[in-house]
Formats: C-alpha cells, structure tokens, sequence
C-alpha cells in the first residue's frame, strides 16, 4: 500500500477520532498506526500529524497526564522515523515538551508530574536531538539557544539527583550525554560541532559535574547500571568541556620538562571546594541576573584562565572518584578507566595539574583484574612514550615525589579499615612500582627513609589479629589423622586487623612479590626486616610473613637461583631453636593456691567470732605473698603473651611448610633438622598450632613427593629414632620425646614400630618413677597412642589374613601319597631279611628305647600341665600398660583421669581372647568407676560409661550383679533428671549433659543384651528412655529413643511393646510411638 493510501485510510482516521474523543484506546490505535507507517512521504503530511497532536497537547494542560504521555509517545514515534532539517521545528518541539515538565523561567519542575510523563518529556528530547543532521545542530548550539539549553540540563540534572525511578534516572543521563553531543550516536570527529557544543554550554558544568559526582559515589543500593551510566556520562562531559583539538598545540605530548612543571604546580593546589560563582544554579537569583551572567561568561569563552580556575575546582572530583577503580563491579572500573583514558589522550593539556591524578589510577587500573581494563590503561601509558623507553625517564623524574605523598597517606588508609580505599591505595603502589624501572626502583629504595616507610606500611597493612580463638586447646586425646592439604591451607591463624578482604591480602602479596622480583631491592628488603626481627621487634609476626612473601616470589623473571638464596636465608632463621620452645599457655598458678587446705565446706555454722577468725585467715595468707614475691613480673606468662606465641609459633610453622613446598624436593636436606620440630607440634593440644603443624607436615610430604605423611615418617624413621633418643638422653623429665612418639604412632604404620620399641620401654619405665608427675599427660597421650597404633595392626593383620584364600588338600591326592610311601617300604622289606638276626636285636633295642622316650614325655607333660601358656608379645605389653595407666584414673586431675579412661577404652577390646587377662583387669578397674559414677562430673562421665560398654561387651554376666547394685541406678536417675531438663530448656550448645545423653541412649541397648539384664530393672529402664520419645524433647535424643526400642524388641519385645502402649495414647508420644510400631512390621 502507498503512503499515500495507507495514511488516508488508516493514519488520518485514527487521528481524527482520537482528536474528537481523546481516550486511551483511540491512543493505543493511533500509536499502532503511526509505528507501522511508511515516513518516505514525510514533508506532505509532516504538518498534519505532528500539529494536530500538538494543539490537543496544548488543550490538555495537565488535565490528564496519561494522555499527555501518550501524546508525547505518539510525537517521539514520529520524530524516530524522520530527520529534523530545520531549526526552528526542532527548537519549537524542545519548547513544547519542556513546557510539560516545566514552567518558562521557573528553578524547579512542575509538582505532581507522573513519573510515566517525566521519562517520555526525557525521551523526546533525547529523541528530538538525536534525530536532527548535523546541519541543524550546528545552527541551534548557538548562544541563542543557551537559556533552553540551560532549562533542558536544569530538568535532567533534577531528575537524576531526586528520582527514585530507575529507568528515569537513566532516560536522564542518556539525554544529558545527547545534550552535550556525546551520545553512544554522535559523530565523535566532528571536531568543529564538538567545539560549538563546548563554547555554548560549557557554563553550565558546575551542578552537571556536581550531580554526576554524586550518582557515581552512591550507595551500592543504586546498582551498578546507574553508577556506570553516571560515570560514563561524567567522562564524556569532561573531555568534550576540556577538549581544544582545534589548538594545534593539543597534538603534542608531555615531555619530561611538562612533568616537572606540573610536579613543581601541584603542591599549590589544595582540594578547594567545588562550589563557585560559576555555578549559575547554586543560588536562585531573577532572571534578569541570570541572563546577564550568562551573557558575561559567554562572551569571555573557554579561555586558558577558565580552564585553570576549573580544573583547580575540578581537582576535588579527581580525587574523589579515585576510589572507583577499586569497585567491585567490572562495569563500573570499565567507564571509569575509559574516562581517565579518554582525558589523558585527548584533555592532557587543558587538565593542569589535574593530569598527574588521572596518571595515578591509570598506572594503578593497569594492574586490574579484568584484562580488558588492564590492555586500554596499558595502552594509554605506551601513548605517552616518545620513543624508545622515554616512559620510563617520565616515571623516574618524579617517582620519589608520588612515592612519597602516597606513602605518606597510606598508613591512615589502612588504619579507618575501609577496603575501598585500601585497595585504591594498594593496587596504585602496586602499579607504581611494576611500572617503574628496576634501576631507579633500586635508587628510590638505597634512601633509608623510603625503605624503611615502605616496610612499617607493609607491616602496618598484614597487622595480625590476636583472638580468643588462638588459645583453644583440646582437653582431651586429640585423633591425629593425615591431613588433606586443601583443608590445612585455609590457614585460619592468618585473621588480619585492619585488612578485610582477600583481594587486598593478595595486593600487599604481590607488592611483596614484585619487590622479591627485583634484584638488589629484595636483598635490602630482607636485610632490613631480619634487622628487626633479630631486635625482637613488636611486629615479629608480620616480620615472618613478609620474609616469607618477599623470599617466595613467583620467578617472573626468571631469578629462580636468586629466590631460593633467600628461601635458604628464611629457612636458616626459621629452624633456630628460639623460635620453636614458646610457651603456649598462660601462666596465671602464681595468683591461684588450689591446694591449699581450706575449711570453708565443713558442715557446720560457726560462731560470730569463730567466723570472722575463720574469713582472716582464708582471706590473707602468708603463702600468697611469698609465691608472690618469688616470682618475677618478667617471667610470667600473661594471656596476650601466651596469644603472641601460639600465633608467632603458627606463622613459624606456615612459613617453613610454604618454604618447603617452594623448594620443592631439595628440601630433602632440611628434614633431618626440622621433621622432630614439626611432630612435635603436632602433638601439641592447641588447636591453632596443631592446625599450622600439619599444613607444614603434609607441605613438606607434598615436597619430598611422597604419597602419604605416613611414608615419609617412616622413611625417616632413623631420624625421629635418634632425635628421641637425645631428647631423652638430654632431658630425661621433658615431655617433647613422648609427644613426638605419640604422633609417630598416630601416623604411621605397624612397618615403623621396630625402631621404636626401644624409646616405648624407656617410656614405660619413666611412668613409673615418681618424679614424673608433671609429665603424665604426656605419658598417658603416648600409652593412648600406641594402643590405637596396636588396634589399627590388628585390625589389619586380621583383614590380611582373611583375604589370603585357604589351601584344601585334597583327600585322594593324600591318599595316593599314602600309597606310594607303603608301596616303597614293602618293596625295601627284602633287604633286611639277610641279617634277620641282627635287624631283630636292632628292632629289640629300638622299641626299649621308644618305649623310655614315651614314659619320659608323659611325665614332661603331666609336670607342665599347670604353666599358663606364653602371652604375645604385643599382648603383654598392652597388660602391663593397662595395668600401669589404672592408677590414674583415680587421681584427682580431670585430664588425667579422661586420658587414663581412654587408654582403658582403647586397650580392654585387645584382651577380648584372653579372658584370664581381662578379667582380673575388669575387678581391679570396678571400684575406681563406680567411684567416678558418683563423683557425678560429666565430663569424665562420658568416658566412663563408654568403658562400662566395653566392659559389658566382653566381660558380659561377670559384672551383672554390680552393674546392678552399683551403676544402673545412677543411670536411670540420670535419665529421669536429665530428661527434664532437655524438655524444658532449649539446648543451642552441645554441652557434656547432652553428650552424656546421647551416648546413653545410644550404647544402653547394648548394654542390657550384654549383661542379660532383667526383671525390675529392665522395666525401670525402659521407663526412663521412653521419656525421650516426647515431642518436647530435642529430635537427636528422640531419634535415638525410637532405636533404643527397635534394638530392645529383639531381647525383650512384649516389655517394650507394653511400655510403649501406655505412652501411644498421650499425644505427645504418640508420633514417635507409631514409628516404633511401624519399624517392628517391617
């Protein structure tokens, strides 16, 4: 269809009836109609669309903004299909859609505009500029236009600082970048419009600047689309208001006398605000005034006075929106690294000192994550090259000047903890320093002043942080197993104060790595902080892990043999004994007399004087003052000190494993010095240290290429054989042989237990000596240790056996055997018949002397009838350590009683075949448990009712009467009590009441099958758990009730099924009553 034809049959009356009945659905036609219309014959009907709409715009003043928005719709749609060539329709339809949004010569908007007619006004104007030839544009950016210039950015500008209306506030930025002729359309070389656009609304900068500076450092809340639109639009505005590519001077590029001009400048400038009288929205004058001060600024133009007096004024938004190139969004480091790419290649001259800030994030985006941003910064910085290396004689010129007032601010930086501006200030020095050369890198440091500034930063930036967490211990016997190296290389020990995310401790790293890198600098570097260290300095933590750092660099450069002088000179350091005996606990017993003898829990009320005598002499007490004055302020171990060594001890332990991963399998010169060292702090029962112990453990496996801890300790058996056996030799009282030994036990295999039989007997023996006493913790941990390695043995040796098939001899191939010898000795028979009397005396004789030898073995063996046969080795070494750990158990320490049942747990299930062992055992170990059973401590009561199983399942019907008389009762009150408690309170913690609770319920079905209990106390039992199955009661107890049930059905089922009946109608019972139920029909 014809233009023609299409607009008289369709377009004109769909316009006619909207003009006649203005509704929404007469609207809706006419869009559709003008959307599918062919514009070719635009000029002929150009008047009869677009005037009409207009007049009706007109006669609705605000009545119904919905038609209004629908109108402006209509005229954009109209607009998009055609180009506007003449000047006087385009600045008649700007005037018009302004008009709806706001009143002539007004400051604000109108009030009450919909949101829906704010973005259309917006569109239209954007589409109304976009949709006008260069022709047009060249003849409206005139100082004629510049007062609805002005209204149209005071519009955008509002929108974009007040609206919370997203797409409006990008429909906003969009049209004030097609405003100033920098729209994503524009024709960027167009150097002659660009400069008229400049010269017309360049009074206007001031609040535009202003509001957009504000959008790009708003709360993230806003998202990163309006933050990037906001900075994108801020970077073109600059450079189009600063850009002078008419000015032949603009072609060249700085040089190093530009350089140390605007370095001699900058210290004049002081960040002034941004507020001037330039600002012609900043106050609302008439308009009158505001004319004539347009006039005025107009007439004076772009000069180079203006454009040093705005950039001083610019100077605060550099400085500001520095901290966007530590951003977390991709987006949003894009548009700004293009905006300061952008000035530097096309603005440099007219920036002033601005320039050198530009530089700054520049150098610093070039070492951004994202490589996109990293290649267009890059590549900036080889634009300002003259030739050869020019770039680095302009580096070099004022690299002390940029080094200086950044380092400078840096410490401040890091101590308000804000990672914005930490990694804004990292990342440039970074940047800095890899873009500087080697040799005025090496210059700048031989300053004293510099390098030591540079290390207090950086020791300042990794401050570690010393937490409670630092001195959590295991009280009991901790599972020492082989560590996976993804799990220790968490290294939880490394909590920095001020440093609060990954990427900016990867930063400080690879400042570290780059300094490593340089040849000359790594060497002062480490010089300097071993000077420290070797001071005692306050900072020793951070002192290590930066040596550790600097000496680990990643060879980018190809210094392998360099980094690993300095990987030596660390490792040297680290295996110096003073840094590996600390003390780990505080020492607060000098305060405390915990043994002193005291009457305060006599069950008795003395009298008044009695009273006061007994308070007097509880209260002071010549011994207190006397431990006191004995011993020194400077010996104590105060809680922070003990914080300092465990952390100190952990960064010792992470720098040796990450030296010896680094070093790779020629660390094998090390273990003999340090392997000991290490198991040693495995064993310890700090949870920190124990943590970093077996990082180092299973880096140096990783190193020495082995496939499991266990294989390397038992390759280097000799060498933990011979520093055990000088430990011992050297100080026969310390404890550090035995927990080496426990660790040794732990992990290795049964290949390795030859070499330490030995030690093991000298342990023994030292147990048993009386000036051990502070050393029996780790005499139990070893007993501990060598049980569970005899277990594991066990365990394997009886899955070796059962996988080796057995050999059946077949019977017909015995009987055939048993042929062929009779066959051979009837045959030999003919030989002796020739000397039959001699073979007779022989035969005589012969069966005189069986005769003897079989009367002499009877008696042999009626005599040897009563000797118990010879126990197994290993057997009889775990008697005599169950027999020598019983006595501990009734000491008055908690850990040594819960080391002590442990051994007892571990080492009874190893007698189960030997019951004339065992049993003599369970008699003597009966009495000190019931003792503990009514001591009541929880603690050592979940160890205590876990060898009471033991002790049912293989003692079985010997301990039912006292089990009966002794300990059953106590476990029922426990039950019945502790039920209450879990019922009532809820339990966010695992305490000992609950473990003992669980462990119960748990174990006690067992317990009844074993040693056959019946009659009254089965039923009183099986009352006290069916408590449990109340809904009140945790889901972990209930769960484990239900299965007490499922296990009881087997021994005594019509009990359970009666005890369960009475409960099932109760209906807080009655759910997990009828799961029982369900579980016994399955």
């Amino acid at each position: 269809m014809a233009s023609f034809e299409q607009f008289v049959l369709k377009v004109k009356p769909a316009l006619d009836i909207f003009l006649r009945a203005p509704s929404p659905e007469n609207l809706e036609r006419l869009r559709n109609e003008l959307q599918h219309f062919n514009f070719r014959q635009m000029k002929v009907f150009h008047a009869q669309i677009l005037a009409p709409l207009v007049l009706k715009l007109e006669e609705l003043n605000g009545a119904n903004q919905d038609l209004m928005a629908g109108i402006l719709d209509c005229v954009r749609i109209v607009m998009s299909k055609l180009y506007l060539e003449d000047v006087q329709e385009l600045r008649t339809l700007l005037v018009i859609v302004l008009k709806q949004i706001r009143e002539s010569g007004a400051i604000t908007t109108r009030p009450n505009l919909s949101e829906e007619l704010k973005l259309i006004s917006v569109q239209c104007i954007a589409e109304a500029l976009r949709r006008s030839n260069s022709d047009v544009l060249e003849v409206f950016y005139t100082q004629t236009s510049a007062m609805l210039l002005g209204q149209i950015l005071l519009s955008l500008v509002e929108f974009i600082e007040k609206e919370k209306y997203r797409k409006l506030v990008i429909g906003s930025l969009e049209c004030l970048m097609t405003v100033f002729y920098v729209h994503d359309e524009a024709e960027f070389t167009d150097v002659v419009l660009r400069y008229q656009v400049a010269d017309t609304i360049f009074i206007f900068l001031p609040k535009i600047v202003t509001v957009l500076l504000k959008t790009s450092l708003a709360d993230e809340k806003l998202g990163d689309t309006l933050k990037s639109a906001a900075i994108k639009a801020l970077g073109r505005v600059l450079c189009i208001i600063f850009d002078q590519s008419n000015n032949a001077a603009i072609k060249c590029t700085y040089d190093k006398n530009d350089f140390k001009t605007l370095i001699g400048n900058i210290k004049q400038y002081k960040g002034d605000s941004l507020e001037s009288d330039a600002d012609i929205f900043g106050n609302k004058k008439s308009q009158d005034h505001i004319e004539e001060r347009l006039k005025r600024m107009q007439g004076n133009g772009r000069s180079k006075q203006w454009f040093k007096a705005t950039s001083k004024k610019l100077r605060t938004i550099y400085v500001q929106t520095n901290i966007l190139r530590s951003h977390e969004s991709v987006r949003v480091r894009t548009e700004y690294a293009r905006m300061c790419c952008t000035l530097i290649d096309s603005c440099a001259h007219n920036l002033e000192e601005n320039f050198l800030l530009l530089l700054e994030s520049v150098i610093a985006m070039t070492e951004d994550r994202d490589m996109n941003i990293n290649k267009m910064c890059q590549r900036t910085l080889n634009q300002l090259q003259h030739l050869g290396n020019a770039n680095e004689c302009i580096f070099d010129d004022y690299a002390e000047t940029l080094f200086d007032e950044h380092i400078a601010k840096l410490p401040r930086v890091i101590n308000r903890g804000v990672d914005v501006e930490q990694y804004a200030e990292l990342i440039f020095l970074k940047g800095f320093l890899t873009n500087l050369s080697t040799a005025r890198l090496h210059c700048l440091f031989l300053v004293p002043k510099n390098l030591e500034m540079l290390c207090h930063c950086l020791l300042a930036a990794v401050d570690m942080k010393m937490t409670r967490d630092l001195l959590t211990a295991e009280y009991a016997i901790r599972e020492i197993v082989e560590a996976d190296y993804v799990e220790c290389a968490k290294l939880n020990w490394r909590q920095y104060k001020y440093l609060n995310s990954e990427r900016c401790v990867n930063l400080v790293k690879d400042i570290c790595g780059i300094l490593g890198n340089s040849k000359g600098v790594n060497r002062l570097i480490y010089d300097f902080l071993f000077e420290l260290l070797v001071q005692k300095n306050e900072a020793m933590n951070e002192i290590l892990l930066l040596l550790l750092w600097v000496g680990t660099a990643a060879d980018i450069k190809g210094n392998k043999s360099l980094d690993m002088e300095l990987v030596e000179l660390l490792i040297e350091e680290i295996l110096n004994d003073k840094h590996w005996y600390l003390a780990l606990q505080p020492d607060a017993s000098w305060r405390l007399k915990v043994d002193k003898p005291t009457d305060w829990f006599v069950d008795r009320t003395p009298g008044l004087y009695e009273s006061a005598v007994e308070i007097r002499t509880q209260d002071v007490d010549l011994d207190d003052e006397r431990d006191v004055a004995d011993v020194n302020k400077s010996q104590r171990i105060t809680i922070l000190d003990a914080q300092f060594n465990v952390l100190y001890t952990c960064l010792v332990l992470d720098a040796l494993g990450h030296c010896a991963t680094f070093y790779g399998s020629r660390f094998d010169r090390y273990t003999f010095r340090c392997l000991h060292k290490v198991l040693l702090k495995v064993a310890s029962n700090n949870t920190m240290v124990y943590q970093a112990a077996s990082f180092c453990l299973v880096s140096i496996q990783k190193a020495l290429k082995f496939a499991e801890v266990s294989h390397l300790i038992e390759t280097h058996t000799d060498y933990i054989s011979y520093h055990l056996n000088t430990i011992l030799k050297r100080t026969p009282e310390s404890s550090s042989a035995v927990d080496i030994l426990t660790v040794v036990l732990q992990l290795s295999s049964r290949r390795a237990l030859p070499h330490l039989e030995t030690i093991f007997q000298t342990i023994q023996e030292e147990c048993s000596k009386s000036q051990q006493n502070e050393n029996i913790n780790a005499f139990l941990r070893a007993f501990h240790a060598f049980l569970k390695h005899i277990t594991q043995w066990q365990n394997s040796s009886d899955a070796d056996v059962t996988a080796v098939p057995m050999q059946i001899i077949d019977d017909a191939i015995q009987n055939d055997d048993h042929l062929k010898n009779w066959l051979q000795i009837l045959e030999s028979s003919n030989s002796f018949i020739e000397d039959g009397d001699v073979n007779v005396d022989n035969e005589n004789i012969k069966y005189t002397e069986i005769a003897e030898n079989s009367s002499a073995d009877v008696d042999m063996i009626d005599e040897s009838a009563d000797v118990k046969p010879q126990l197994p080795r290993h057997i009889d070494m775990v008697k005599n350590i169950l027999n020598q750990t019983l006595k501990f158990v009734s000491f008055r320490e908690n850990s040594q009683q819960i080391l002590a049942l442990e051994c007892l747990i571990c080492g009874l299930p190893l007698l189960r075949n030997y019951e004339d062992e065992l049993l003599p055992l369970v008699h003597l170990i009966w009495s000190p448990l019931v003792e503990k059973f009514r001591n009541g401590d929880v603690i050592v009561l979940n160890r205590c009712f876990t060898l009471m199983n033991i002790l049912a399942t293989y003692a079985k019907d010997f301990i039912l009467k006292r089990s009966l008389d002794d300990v059953i009762p106590y476990l029922k009150n426990f039950l019945i009590k502790s039920a209450h408690h879990s019922r009532t309170e809820k339990i966010t913690a695992q305490t000992q009441e609950h473990k003992l609770q669980v462990i119960l319920l748990k174990s006690f079905a067992n317990l009844i099958e074993s040693i056959q209990i019946d009659g009254k106390h089965l039923n009183e039992i099986v009352e006290s758990v069916s408590l449990y199955l109340a809904k009140e009661q945790p889901k972990d107890l209930q769960a484990l009730a239900v299965q007490f049930y499922e296990s009881l059905y087997s021994y005594n089922g019509p009990l359970a099924y009666m005890t369960l009946v009475k409960r099932a109608h109760i209906i807080n019972y009655k759910d997990n009553v009828d799961k029982v139920f369900r579980n016994w029909l399955k």
